[in-house]
């Protein structure tokens, strides 16, 4: 490489201030002009390098917010079809034929390789339903041969054959009973008045009886009719007018009997060995109420309260349950002590499914957390239909390996923020861990179906007659929707106990309630 000559010491050029390889620029000058030059190309590298950071930052949040759309898009998506789900297996059977260019094969004309589907109805060989025959007939109709044929008018012969059946029909038009009730009166020193006696099966100085009123509450709580619709049918089928707001008076006139009934039947609840729990909403006034249960398979009991905190929940359950509480995952049971808690099963499922459409519905679906709502969905459905053992020992093994494969599904976190927060609820430093199998220590159910199906009439009644107007009307509606939810699991009727909350006393109508537990 060539060495760079180097001027000799002392030596001044002449034309420094003046060069004419420059153009006449001074060669100071230049120098402090390519310094300055230096100073600002490095500048603007640093700006470059600072833009180019700041593009990359902006690309990623950019990517960060279009995945975050599309998850929400496929969310709205999933809550807006909903309440409008697909037939799937019809969608099914024309994705098919779509892509085989054919029509969806029927009947006989099905491939033999492919299994067939399961008919509607009763299995084959299964012996048919028919009425069951009245144990008495009331009246006995011959009907002479026809002379004619109906169907082509022409003149029959007579034939031995003789057809006969039986039919059950109503009376229609049904005629009132009107009573006279003439009392005798006797004068009472310790009350200092005149009293009468009232008769069995009578309300004293009423103008319509116990039948009609046991039958207008039982129209309102039973059937969830509302007060007009039972005025209308009272007055058409039964001949028997009134105007609506007297189902009021009704009501106000079994409460006492009621109230007590209903008290009875919550201390029943709370010391069960498995009780049921949950709410939903209601509308009291124009404003937001939620409607509490508490039951099992024999006695349900329900109260509307504006509030959804665990104060209002202890109205039915009480401060402590000696037994196995299930319910779904809301926070307000936390502060009612148990001996133990089962949440829900099949919420869990459902939130996996849910959780599986959402991923399914995005472009590029993460894989594990596809697979973790695959596999707790499969677990959770294979826990429902496990068949609990008796003894104890195999109980406790049957619960270590179900923990044992909930723990190698649920051990890998997962990006997505949703199916993080579902993953650590089965965690063991979870709140919920213990919850999720004590069902199989108390023989208990895993879903808290009957809780749901239980507050699945007033949901059908909310949506009838839009909630209640005031306190007294929900705490009418609860009373009576008990009474009447009870005697639905007790397999007894209705009508009889209303007659005797009416007319009789709490322990008559305590004992038409549970008429098939009392001992011969």
């Amino acid at each position: 490489m060539a060495r760079r000559k180097q001027a000799p010491w002392g030596f001044k050029c002449e034309y420094k201030h003046c060069c004419p390889f420059l153009e006449g620029w001074s060669t100071q000058g230049m120098w402090h002009s390519y310094q300055y030059a230096k100073q600002q190309e490095h500048e603007q590298r640093l700006i470059r390098e600072q833009m180019n950071e700041e593009i990359n930052q902006l690309l990623c949040t950019v990517r960060q917010q279009e995945r975050e759309m599309e998850l929400l898009k496929a969310e709205n998506k999933r809550l807006h079809q909903q309440k409008f789900k697909p037939n799937k297996k019809a969608k099914r059977k024309n994705t098919c034929a779509k892509n085989s260019g054919h029509a969806a094969p029927s009947g006989k004309n099905k491939p033999k390789g492919k299994t067939k589907e399961k008919k509607r109805g009763a299995p084959k060989g299964h012996p048919p339903w028919s009425r069951p025959v009245p144990e008495h007939i009331d009246r006995s109709i011959e009907v002479d041969a026809p002379t004619n044929c109906p169907h082509c008018n022409q003149a029959t012969d007579p034939a031995e054959e003789i057809r006969s059946y039986i039919q059950e029909d109503i009376v229609w038009n049904p005629r009132v009973i009107v009573s006279e009730y003439i009392h005798h009166s006797a004068w009472c020193s310790g009350c200092n008045k005149s009293v009468i006696q009232a008769l069995e099966n009578q309300i004293p100085n009423a103008p319509i009886g116990p039948n009609t009123k046991s039958a207008a509450l039982f129209l309102r709580h039973e059937i969830k009719l509302s007060t007009r619709k039972i005025q209308q049918v009272m007055k058409v089928l039964f001949g028997i007018d009134f105007v609506p707001a007297s189902i009021m008076g009704f009501e106000k006139r079994a409460y006492n009997h009621a109230r007590e009934l209903y008290e009875d039947l919550i201390e029943k609840v709370r010391h069960s060995d498995i009780v049921h729990a949950d709410e939903t909403h209601w509308r009291e006034d124009g404003r937001n109420s939620y409607v509490w249960y508490a039951g099992n398979q024999q006695i349900a009991t329900y109260h509307i309260d504006q509030s959804r905190s665990s104060a209002s929940g202890k109205i039915l359950l009480g401060n402590t349950i000696e037994g196995l509480l299930v319910t779904d995952a809301y926070a307000g049971y936390n502060a009612i002590n148990v001996t133990a808690r089962q949440t829900c099963l099949a919420h869990l499922i459902r939130k996996s499914d849910e959780l599986l459409e959402l991923h399914q519905a995005t472009k590029k679906p993460e894989s594990h957390a596809v697979t973790f709502c695959t596999k707790i969905g499969k677990l959770l459905r294979l826990i429902c239909r496990l068949k609990i053992p008796f003894a104890k020992k195999e109980k406790e093994q049957l619960k270590k390996r179900l923990y044992q494969l909930i723990y190698q599904i649920a051990a890998e976190p997962t990006a997505h923020k949703k199916t993080e927060t579902f993953r650590k609820r089965f965690l063991p430093e979870s709140k919920e861990h213990p919850q999720l199998l004590a069902f199989i220590d108390h023989d208990g159910p895993p879903t808290n179906n009957h809780a749901e199906q239980s507050l699945r009439p007033l949901v059908i009644f909310r949506k009838i007659c839009m909630g209640t107007r005031s306190q007294k009307g929900s705490e009418n509606i609860a009373i009576f929707s008990s009474i009447a939810q009870t005697a639905k699991l007790q397999n007894a009727p209705l009508r009889p106990i209303l007659n005797a909350l009416l007319t009789g006393t709490t322990l008559e109508a305590q004992k038409k309630l549970f008429i098939h537990q009392q001992k011969p």
